[in-house]
């Protein structure tokens, strides 16, 4: 069996346009991420849509497997890189990433 490899985030940071994230991947790369469907859709990112600030907030998490903006507010790196992949046009492999 092919062990998965989940990504892992090095940096994260607010991207120039609204509800996008910079992220630098671990195993190298760096990716765009238009988060707004997800802010505008669930519950738990309401803080995020009524503070555009609080949005710049944004840090790695513990181990690089999730970005943080409060104690309640988070995204894992897997949906991230999936997001990524999707924005791209590219698929995960079995291989990993």
């Amino acid at each position: 069996m092919v062990k998965k490899v989940l990504p892992r985030i090095a940096a994260v940071s607010a991207g120039e346009k609204q509800n996008t994230l910079h992220i630098c991947w671990d195993q190298g790369g760096e990716d765009i991420v238009d988060l707004s469907t997800l802010i505008n859709t669930f519950r738990v990112y309401t803080p995020l849509r009524n503070a555009p600030k609080l949005f710049e907030c944004v840090q790695v998490g513990e181990h690089g497997t999730d970005v943080v903006w409060t104690d309640e507010i988070d995204m894992s790196a897997d949906t991230l890189w999936r997001l990524a992949q999707q924005h791209s046009s590219t698929t995960m492999t079995a291989k990993g990433y």
